[in-house]
């Protein structure tokens, strides 16, 4: 009906301007009729310009966003539409001929533009600077210069490449800021050292040669500045210096008569040479060096007695002399009893002695019912022999040790109950079979599978038992329906279904929030205290009763039942009459337009 009523007046303005014969109205009460005001359904709105739109409220209006039809007191427009910013309160005018300088280093970027400025032209000049290569870095004005840096060793080579040093900006990819790269295709070299001996061979031995090598932090192999030993020929690393050579006819590698100097390597040597002399029997390929002995064997039977000399020998002295004074045989004439041996009883026949050390002459091998070890912890159990470490206990059986170090006789393994493994793992009682692992609980005295206070270690089977929890976060230990911490936001302290917001708080409950709090929000309760309203709405006074108010209209906090006095329509012509809702004389005007 409302909108209808306002086509219906703009429909009778549009015959006023034709001469329809309707006298002057004025639609919205602002006191300027139809005819002078040029917004008639806007009290706020009457009088007729020409303006443009000022959205950022600098005084200057957006162009091609016109305005015609203003109040007295409204704000947001301008009568000049020269503002080049219109979303920018600070800029509003086109300032030209001017250069970029961001950093306000005084050089300046391509110039001149033209720039939307406010009361200054911060970030321009009106004169152009030294060409600036950031105009974004103060510090920072003209081009350097970076070589390209093809195998990355940190210095460059050929022509140069101009680049902008930035603050936080790197080269150029593959390029350095050093020149002179005497290698640019091997990171390895970059720079010219000077040398003054050289190493071809890699030998270690040098010949003085003087000059310049492209390197990197060090000369390249086989150059240096230091002198090593004379090399003999430094083409061959085998052959370094000057070494003697004899004659040796027999092929021992030993040689005979006066020695030559040859440059040979170790593994090199002319037939019939050798790098040793001293060959004692220069036609015996055997013997070639005269030994001393200490001891020998006259007899013949391999065991040796004292005696002194030098025999012509290999590298070792041939078989019945020896460089040792020995004495070898115990029992001269018996050919099976030579050794003297320092043996211990063994008693149980297990290998292993005990007791006091006695000399026994045998042959080869042990006597019988001795043992050269007294080391048997049980010398009468066979069974029984050596002490063995061992580093954990299991006293009863159930695979779980206790940690402890000592050392227990034994035989081929530690006995029960004792282990030089973990087992299982650590056992927090060894007394009993059915407890080995501490479990860490809380006591929950309300049976609600969560507990509280302080953590308690109990020996276990690995379970936590009853009346104990894993857990120890239970807000409310002495109550089996509350164990938890749950965020609540909203509150529906009158239960109509809507809530309220509050400040979020925690609440201790079980598996859910209790009433009345919420989580979530279920609308927006005007009154949580009255069940009856929980919903902001408009109403106009009804004073008449009909079913129709008017205009004021207020903000109430209602249900879903209607207010007595108030209602929901605010288009009642007579408010006083509950006869009367419409506008007679709008009315007949309505008609008489409708049939035209």
């Amino acid at each position: 009906m409302r909108m209808m009523r306002a086509w219906v007046w703009l429909a009778l303005g549009l015959q006023l301007g034709c001469g329809g014969g309707v006298g002057a109205r004025d639609l919205d009460g602002d006191g300027h009729p139809a005819e002078l005001d040029c917004d008639d359904a806007n009290p706020t709105r009457w009088r007729s310009v020409t303006g443009y739109v000022d959205t950022d409220g600098d005084g200057h209006g957006e162009p091609g966003q016109r305005i015609t039809c203003v109040g007295d007191t409204m704000s947001g427009w301008a009568r000049e539409a020269d503002d080049c910013a219109p979303g920018d309160p600070t800029r509003w005018r086109s300032v030209q001929g001017l250069y970029p300088d961001a950093d306000g280093d005084g050089a300046t970027g391509p110039g001149p533009v033209t720039v939307c400025v406010g009361a200054t032209i911060v970030g321009y000049q009106e004169q152009p600077g030294p060409p600036d290569c950031d105009d974004g870095d103060p510090s920072v004005v003209s081009l350097t210069e970076a070589w390209p840096d093809t195998d990355g060793d940190g210095v460059g080579a050929g022509r140069p490449l101009p680049w902008c040093p930035s603050r936080g900006r790197s080269p150029p990819r593959g390029s350095a800021l050093t020149s002179n790269d005497c290698a640019p295709e091997d990171a390895g070299r970059w720079r010219m050292l000077a040398f003054t001996h050289v190493d071809m061979d890699r030998d270690g031995f040098t010949v003085e040669a003087r000059g310049e090598q492209c390197s990197g932090e060090q000369l390249p192999s086989g150059y240096t500045t230091v002198s090593g030993p004379v090399d003999c020929d430094d083409s061959n690393a085998n052959r370094t210096a000057l070494v003697e050579r004899w004659m040796d006819p027999d092929g021992d590698t030993y040689g005979t008569g006066e020695p030559v100097l040859r440059c040979l390597g170790p593994g090199e040597s002319p037939p019939g040479e050798t790098f040793r002399g001293g060959d004692c029997n220069g036609w015996d390929s055997t013997r070639w060096q005269l030994l001393p002995y200490a001891s020998w064997d006259p007899d013949g039977d391999r065991r040796l007695t004292p005696g002194t000399g030098e025999v012509c020998s290999g590298f070792w002295l041939p078989t019945g002399y020896s460089s040792e004074v020995r004495d070898d045989d115990c029992e001269e004439g018996n050919p099976a009893r030579f050794d003297l041996w320092t043996v211990h009883v063994d008693a149980d026949g297990d290998g292993v002695g005990a007791g006091e050390a006695a000399s026994v002459c045998g042959g080869a091998s042990v006597p019988e019912g001795y043992s050269e070890d007294a080391s048997d912890c049980a010398p009468q159990d066979a069974a029984l022999w050596r002490l063995r470490a061992y580093t954990h206990l299991d006293a009863d059986g159930d695979g779980y040790t206790v940690w402890k170090t000592g050392m227990v006789c034994s035989g081929k393994s530690l006995p029960a109950g004792y282990t030089d493994q973990m087992g299982w793992g650590p056992d927090c009682d060894d007394t009993n079979a059915a407890a080995f692992h501490t479990v860490k609980a809380y006591a929950d005295t309300d049976g609600d599978g969560v507990g509280a206070g302080p953590v308690t270690e109990l020996c276990t089977d690995g379970q936590v038992p009853a009346a104990w929890s894993e857990k120890g976060t239970d807000c409310d230990a002495q109550d089996a329906t509350r164990w938890r911490n749950l965020s609540a936001a909203h509150v529906d302290r009158d239960g109509d279904g809507f809530t309220a917001p509050i400040p979020a708080q925690l609440i201790c409950t079980g598996m859910s929030l209790p009433p009345p709090y919420r989580l979530q929000a279920v609308g927006n309760d005007c009154d949580d205290a009255d069940v009856a309203r929980h919903q902001w709405a408009y109403r106009y006074r009804d004073q008449d009763g009909d079913g129709v108010g008017a205009t004021p209209r207020e903000m109430m906090c209602l249900g879903p039942s209607a207010v007595a006095g108030w209602s929901r329509y605010g288009d009642d012509a007579d408010d006083q009459d509950a006869a009367v809702q419409t506008d007679e004389a709008m009315e007949d005007e309505l008609s008489l337009i409708l049939d035209l």
